[in-house]
């Protein structure tokens, strides 16, 4: 496809929608664990944690849309051509993008493995303690599946119906749990050494991933310099969220106690009364808000990966409804190849650093050929004119 003709497609996604669609993506599964992961390093500072997180994730969403302004109407997968092309030689370029492609397409596979195996454990240990993990899992690649049947209008349309069902419940939740809260276990307010602070920052980086979906979707805003605000947007109301959580978690257990805990934040929501009980069992509530969140974070990854085969391999919606549905097999054995709760725990950390090198690295590396790129086309127009 040429950059004109995509320079042309129809552009709808307003700046809401695209909030939403990080915001979305970024609430998940992390929610539960943050409040552990951090105070295990940074203990009673680990609410500055996500807000440190939040700078890095900042950085590059902020790259990502420079990208996407810089190529209007195009995705990552289109562009990439361009970059390490041009116009006149995209072969060449197809060909040097590819390996970026891949491993940008690889995480956004892994991660929905990922993210389906969590939420398949915390729904088979907490809730349906008599239902196989299997059944679970499947359930939500039916339903992954279904969305990714449709095109991207209806992607975006969904994000925006559901964020403020996510929200709401989360932010009353987050500020009820503060009745029984121990200011105390907040302090001292910093007692970490500087590296644990880049340490403890890096467990929140991997709750933040997952903005990088907007490499596909920024290709559909309807307004190209709403890009970075959105960007922002999204960030910003993660960030504040993530910290209510994780003050929530230290304020009402302490650091100590949270290491003690698989999922700290459903701990939190058991011991969360509402006044004058309304719902006499919150957690059940609140477990059918993060299902909904986990939804959003697992269908708009998948998406942006169906999606970016097909654009890879310039078909049609009809290849994209069958490649989804083949793709689920070998995603179904990916995602049950950990064995227990640890190795999961494991494997995610090692996704994290793999997860920001693509979230960084990329989008870095692109920026830097374009600048290159621009001081040579200037240099030769000013040897032109001399």
């Amino acid at each position: 496809m040429n950059r004109q003709g995509v320079s042309s497609r129809q552009q709808t996604f307003s700046m809401w929608q695209q909030t939403s669609l990080i915001t979305s993506t970024l609430i998940g599964v992390g929610i539960l664990t943050l409040p552990r992961t951090t105070s295990a390093v940074l203990y009673e500072a680990g609410w500055m944690s996500p807000v440190i997180g939040s700078v890095v994730a900042l950085l590059s969403i902020w790259m990502i849309a420079r990208l996407s302004q810089r190529f209007p109407g195009m995705t990552f997968v289109e562009y990439s051509a361009i970059v390490w092309g041009s116009a006149k030689y995209l072969r060449m370029g197809k060909w040097l993008s590819l390996p970026w492609i891949l491993a940008y397409l690889s995480c956004m596979y892994l991660a929905t493995g990922i993210v389906s195996r969590v939420f398949g454990e915390v729904v088979v240990t907490s809730v349906l303690l008599d239902t196989p993990l299997e059944v679970i899992i499947i359930t939500m690649f039916v339903l992954v599946f279904i969305l990714s049947l449709h095109d991207l209008d209806v992607v975006a349309r969904i994000n925006e119906l559901l964020l403020p069902l996510i929200l709401l419940p989360v932010l009353i939740i987050a500020l009820a749990s503060f009745q029984k809260a121990e200011w105390s276990n907040l302090l001292p307010l910093y007692r970490a050494s500087l590296p644990s602070l880049f340490k403890g920052a890096f467990e929140a980086i991997y709750a933040f991933s997952g903005y990088e979906i907007m490499l596909i979707f920024f290709a559909y805003a309807h307004e190209n310099e709403s890009k970075i605000k959105a960007g922002v947007y999204g960030i910003t109301i993660t960030m504040v969220i993530y910290t209510l959580i994780v003050v929530a978690g230290i304020a009402g257990f302490g650091y100590e106690e949270l290491q003690r805990v698989a999922w700290p934040t459903l701990e939190l929501v058991k011991t969360t009364k509402v006044p004058g009980l309304i719902l006499e069992r919150l957690e059940s509530a609140f477990l059918a808000v993060w299902v909904t969140a986990v939804f959003t974070t697992v269908a708009n990854a998948y998406y942006a990966f169906i999606y970016g085969l097909r654009q890879l391999f310039n078909r049609g919606i009809g290849f994209q409804r069958i490649i989804s549905a083949i793709m689920f097999v070998p995603l179904y054995f990916i995602t049950l190849w950990p064995q227990n709760v640890v190795d999961i725990f494991r494997f995610t950390s090692y996704f994290g650093v793999f997860s920001l090198v693509i979230n960084l690295g990329i989008p870095f590396l692109y920026l830097t050929l374009l600048f290159i790129r621009d001081l040579g086309r200037k240099q030769k127009e000013r040897n032109a004119d001399g």
